[in-house]
This record gives C-alpha cells, structure tokens and sequence, in this order.
C-alpha cells in the first residue's frame, strides 16, 4: 500500500502523457482485481468493473486512456469478443437444448424480432431519431450474454431448466444479435438496403461454413493426439484465434459466428481434453471481459448521460418492463412452458460485454463519418444505460425474484461421497442416522455401486470427475460437500480440482495419508511411540492417519474395526476428553464435519458435539502373520535370504514384484538398518498392490551376518504393509519389538515349527 501511495505522482504525471503500455496494463490489472473483489463480495462483476472503468478514465483520475491505443483499441475489441463467444461456444450442452428447444428457438428468432423492433420503435418514438438509426441502436441491446447471465443464474442457484435455456440464449444470441447489427449499420453506412442485406447473408454462409470446417479439424487433431497434453490448452486457444482471424480477412464480420459455432461443436464432440479446455478459457474470458469493460467504460464521458436525461431513461425502463416481457410472452405462445417459469424469463435479460464493445466500435467508426444520421454518442450512452439498469437491477433481485417463483434450487447442503466400498457406505450410514443431511454416493465400479443401492443409498455408477455435468441433473442439486475414499490419492486430489470450481476450497475433502514413515521409525516403534508426520497442506486433506480405504474397509467387514459416535466429554475442570481411536468427523447441530489430517479435534470440539470414531482392533502382527507364511530357509548370506523371502511373498501374493520387494528393502535398509538386535530383523516396505498386511516369519537354517552387527540374523520378521497405513505398520514394527524383549518368547520362537507355533507366541 506504501508503494502505491509513493506511485500516485508517477500515475499522475504519466496521465498527462497518454502512454499505451499502462493504460493496457492498468486495464488487465484492475479489471482482474475488480473480478476477484466482485466474487469475494458476491455482487455482479460488471457493477465493479462499470464502476473502475469510469474512476480510471479521462473523466476522473485519467490513468486509463483509450484514446491513446489509437486504431489498436477496435482490434483488442475485436478479438476478445471473439475469444469470449468461443469460450461460449464451448460451454453449451446439447441434451439440455433437446430438453427445451422450443422456447430456445422461439427466443432466438421471434423473441429477437420482437425486441429488435419494440426497441427501435420505443427510441424513436422518444427521440425521434431517424428510423434506420433507431434499429442500429435496438439491435445493440438484442443480445444477453453469457458473460453475465451465467454467473448470475450460479449465483442464485436457479434451477437448471432455466439455467441451461437462459444460458442457450445468451451464448447464441450475442452471434445472431452481432450479425442485425451488422446489418443496420451496413445499411446506414452503405446508404443500400439491398447490399446491407446481400451481405448479410454472405456472412452467415461464410461464418457457418468456417465454423463448421475449423471446429471439425480442431477437433480431430485433438482426437489424433497430435498435440501433446500440456499444449492442448493453449492450441486450442490458438486456433480459435486463427479462425477468427481467417474469418474476417475472408469476410469481414464473419469471425464471431465462425468461432461460436466452432466452440459449439467442440463441446458436442466432448474430446476427452473438453473440461481442461472450458476450465483454462473460462479463466482468459475473465481476463478479456476486465480488459474490454475498464477500457470501453473509460471512453464514456459524464455529459452524455445527463443529456439522455429523463428521456432515455423512460427507454431504458420500455426495453426492460415492456419489451422484454412481449419478447418472452410471443416467444412462449403455445409452448407448455410454466407460468413462472415465463416470468423469471421476463424479468431476467442483462446486457453484458459484447453490447458493451459493439456499442463503442459503431459509435467509433460513424463518428469518422462526414454525414451520419442520428447521434453516434446515443448508441453507447444506450447501450450503456441498458447494462447498468439491467445488471444492477436484475442483478441484485434475480435471487428473490426466482426465490418468490420457485426457481431456485435449496441451498445445497448434501453430501456426495466418491467411492462405494465399505468404508464409504458406513460413513454414509453414519451421516444420514446421526443428522438430517442427505447423502449420495457415486463410484466407477458397478458392483459396489450395486451394493450401495441394495443397502439403501442413493447411488450412481457415474464419473466423479464430470462435476459439471452431474451438477446439472436434478438428483445432485442438494450436494454442497465431495468427500473422495479412494484408494487412490492422485484421483482424489483431482477429484477435488474439479469440484472446489462449482462448490468452493473447503467444501470438498479427500482422503490423503501422511508420508509413510521413514525407517528409522523402527526405533521409535520399539519404544511404542510414532514417529511425527509432516503437516498436511491445506487441500481438504482427511484421515490422514488412517490405512487406505480398502483396508479400513476390509477391517470393518471382518468385524477388526468400527465407526461409532461418541459424545463428547469434560473432566472436572472442564477439559474436553478426546476419546481413543481417530476422530474422523465432528457432528454439531445437525451437521457433520470432517477432521482435515493437519488439525487436531481437542481445539475444535466444545460440550454438546459428538465424536466420529474409528476404533481399529490391535493385533496388528497377529493379522499380518495370518495372512503371511512360516520359512526356514537355507541361505548363505542376506542378499539370498531376502531373494527367497520376496519370492515367498509372490506365492501369497501373485501383482508382487520380486525385484521391486528387494530393491525396496535395500532402499530402506540404506536409512536405517532393519536390525532390532537379539538376533531379530525387521525389513519392511509398503506396497500400493497389497491390500492387508503381510508377515512372514523366516527362521535361517544358519546364523546370518548382518552389516557389520556383533550379533547374528536368527529370526526374520518380513512385513509388507498397504501403502498409507503408517498406523498399522508402526503398530506392527512396535508389536514385534516388544515381543522380541522377553528371552522366553526367542526361546519360542526357535522351537517353533509352524505358523500356528509362531502366532501362539505372538
């Protein structure tokens, strides 16, 4: 804040010397912080960009000059609108169009034609402006736009039949409403009704065509993986930009429609690259709308709009409460469309950015012209009154508006967890008995899924990673929270990349374990005491000191672990009492709330909560040496020893590596030598193939050497544990330390000559 305050001179000094460079750098720069402060204050980005734009223009601080880019300033219109209307393109979803194209159709050709010419009528019954000039400045204010419906309809929630119609109509209506415009100002232009109409067409067609042609081969070169993964983004980016160009050298005025279409057919083909691409330009379309809206905004001046005076705001108040409400009313006769429904269509009609930008270029280039009829000034201070009316108006009431009507989805509360093993569905069972809370549960495996269903869940045999399209059906419209129990951990930190866009940072959680405990954890494991883990970033990462999913759940299915609710306790000096086992969540007041791995519950808890618990049996080297073998095996030193011990471990389980298993051990015996003394050994590695641990106990037919150690290898504890569970593993490494004090139990275990004879020792 120092440096800024210390900048004010040079900015000031700057301003009286018109400079490009920062007026295009203020203008990125401010319109992205502007965005950031519109979403953290929840209020329509274009309020505060309307509202920068004018602070930083010639009008009052004077930082922001357009004029000074020249010729350049209607080519970066150009060519953002045209990244932004791809950008469009690529968000549309043909099976919500299929649910309601009637009224998509009907509001994209009668609902333009009644605006159009109710629009132009009201001007110039106001202003008696000449009637070709009154339908330039109506079809400026034809299109919606997605730039600002479609955040305000998330921000609302409405539901998303109205969404996706809304979102139609303002994606394709910005083309259809470009082309009139077009149109009209050929014809006042030109001077030829004729040739303004002839080109017209020759637009559409070429505009048609090359959508079709660019959006065909962006696509198959990103079907053929000609372009590597980390390009795609930006070559898709690219070829849009290439297309818009080529459009327009070919036919100018052509590129807008070519590259809407072109993003509608991307998303109809859905490449597999499709949400990475919508998620990348949806965040360059931000950056484009804050770029256009504080350099266009700064043109304006304020005695343009206290000439529109009373007058013009009569217009603006026609366009939105009687034309619009006759454009929905003659686009829905006929269609069995809800009355509501109708209503919230009519009320609900902001004007966004390429208004905005049409407005400035045609008021531009007809300033340049010797005789112009009409007022070019008129068509931005209009179009401008129009987006200011409508977004902050129907912005700020949409929210009660579709409350009123119905139309807005319940806040979203649910919970939706990613994976149906047993761990998952016990959780659920858990959240539904001890709250109000609704539960989903989605996995990729169909049997699981099936069991789900049978015990009574919502469940969906679905892709967890198309959060966009699952948020869209009606049955996922209460999911407010995303826990993923997977195994695996790469797909739950990108599960939880795709749904923190739609829900929010801490709104969705992941199972992450902590790293695996390093070898000399075996010291510690003999003094009983675990080793501390390194703090988890802040990722939504859960149960942290928890075994991986499908251990936990075979536990719980074999009856050696449970999930159970516990109230929390005080002491007698009002100390709260956390029980034994590992909190996994919090239930408060009807609510549930997981414990993130790098926060402990004792700070979090008060009087009244209640505990998730998961309690897991010990034993842990008693179950380890069940599911592992008894060895006597003949070796001559270690390095044979370990190669028949790891080729034991492939009989129990086949995915075992050979090679893999002794070059793990080797790894970890460079740490910290697996040598407990007492003649005892305790190699150990984790694998993700596993799924219980495994222990083999090796007894050499001969003393081993070990490393240097006055002390020889006569007993082998071979331990191979599911990757993160460093709970299980230490408690196993702790189990065997302790053990392998007592003279007696070596005494044993060198008279035992089964498994049996080891486990009843153990």
């Amino acid at each position: 804040m120092f440096d800024f305050i210390i900048m004010m001179p040079t900015l000031w000094a700057v301003s009286e010397s018109p400079h490009p460079l920062l007026t295009v750098s203020l203008a990125v720069g401010t319109g992205i912080l502007l965005t950031v402060l519109a979403r953290r204050l929840n209020v329509p980005t274009i309020v505060l960009l309307l509202i920068g734009g004018v602070l930083l223009g010639p009008e009052c601080l004077g930082w922001v000059q357009p004029d000074s880019l020249g010729d350049i300033l209607p080519l970066i219109v150009s060519l953002a609108i045209g990244i932004i209307l791809f950008e469009g393109g690529l968000t549309l979803t043909l099976k919500d169009y299929a649910h309601a194209n009637t009224i998509i159709r009907r509001l994209l050709s009668v609902g333009v034609l009644v605006t159009w010419l109710g629009g132009a009528t009201t001007i110039w019954l106001i202003f008696d402006y000449p009637y070709p000039f009154c339908l330039l400045a109506a079809s400026l204010v034809i299109v919606t736009g997605p730039t600002v419906i479609v955040p305000i309809l998330k921000r609302i929630q409405a539901v998303p039949r109205v969404a996706s119609i809304l979102h139609w109509e303002g994606v394709l209506i910005d083309a259809i409403g470009v082309f009139i415009a077009v149109l009209c100002f050929d014809w006042i232009v030109v001077g030829e009704g004729g040739q303004a109409v002839t080109n017209f067409f020759v637009r559409v067609t070429a505009g048609i065509g090359m959508g079709a042609l660019g959006g065909v081969i962006i696509e198959q070169v990103l079907r053929r993986r000609w372009v590597p993964e980390e390009m795609t983004n930006i070559f898709v980016l690219a070829s849009g930009i290439l297309l818009f160009g080529l459009s327009e050298t070919i036919i100018a005025e052509s590129g807008l429609l070519a590259v809407t279409l072109a993003g509608l057919y991307l998303g109809w083909k859905e490449p597999l690259e499709l949400r990475e691409i919508r998620t990348f330009k949806a965040e360059i379309t931000e950056l484009m709308i804050g770029l256009l809206f504080i350099l266009l905004v700064a043109r304006l001046e304020l005695s343009q709009f206290i000439k529109f005076g009373w007058p013009g705001l009569a217009a603006v108040a026609f366009m939105m409460f009687i034309v619009r409400p006759l454009s929905v009313l003659a686009s829905s006769w006929g269609v069995d469309i809800p009355w509501r429904e109708k209503a919230f269509f009519a009320w609900v009609a902001p004007r966004g950015i390429v208004a905005a930008s049409l407005a400035s270029l045609f008021a531009l280039n007809l300033a340049e012209k010797e005789e112009v009829i009409g007022d070019p000034a008129f068509l931005e201070t209009f179009t401008y009154s129009m987006i200011c009316a409508t977004v902050v108006i129907q912005g700020f009431s949409a929210g009660w508006i579709g409350k009123m009507l119905g139309l807005r989805r319940p806040d979203a509360t649910g919970w939706l967890i990613v994976g149906a093993n047993i761990f998952g569905r016990t959780l659920a069972g858990i959240i539904q008995k001890h709250t109000e809370i609704s539960v989903i549960i989605i996995d990729s495996n169909l049997r699981n899924v099936n069991k789900a269903f049978e015990e009574g869940f919502h469940a969906y045999h679905e892709d967890a990673l198309d959060a966009e399209s699952l948020l869209e059906r009606d049955e996922f419209q209460s999911v407010g929270q995303v826990l993923a129990v997977t195994d695996n951990v790469e797909l739950n930190q990108l599960i939880a990349r795709h749904w923190r866009h739609h829900l929010g940072r801490y709104q969705v959680f992941g199972w992450k374990p902590v790293a695996p405990a390093s070898p000399n954890a075996v010291g510690q494991a003999s003094r009983g005491t675990a080793p501390t883990s390194p703090k988890q970033e802040r990722m939504g990462a859960v149960f942290g000191n928890v075994a991986r999913p499908s251990v936990v759940s075979g536990e719980l299915d074999r009856g050696e672990a449970a999930l159970d609710v516990i109230p929390v306790s005080l002491t007698g000096n009002d100390k709260v009492i956390i029980p034994e086992g590992h909190p996994l969540f919090i239930i408060r007041d009807g609510r549930i709330t997981p414990l993130e791995s790098d926060s402990s519950a004792e700070g979090q808890v008060k009087p009244g909560d209640q505990l998730l618990i998961l309690h897991r049996s010990r034993g842990f080297l008693r179950r380890a040496l069940q599911n592992g073998a008894f060895m006597e095996p003949e070796a001559q030193d270690l390095e044979q020893l370990y190669q028949l011990i790891a080729r034991r471990a492939t009989n129990l389980e086949p995915l075992l590596q050979q090679e893999k298993m002794i070059e793990d051990l080797y790894e970890q015996q460079k740490a910290f030598p697996a040598f407990l003394g007492n003649g005892v050994a305790v190699p150990h590695i984790y694998s993700s193939i596993v799924k219980a641990r495994i222990c083999i106990f090796a007894r050499p037919t001969e003393a081993l050497p070990f490393m240097g150690q006055d002390d020889q290898i006569r007993y082998v504890f071979f331990i191979i544990s599911p990757s993160g569970d460093s709970e299980g593993h230490l408690g196993t490494l702790a189990e065997i330390a302790r053990c392998c004090q007592q003279e007696s139990n070596l005494a044993g275990l060198s008279e035992a000559d089964s498994l049996d004879g080891v486990l009843h020792i153990v």
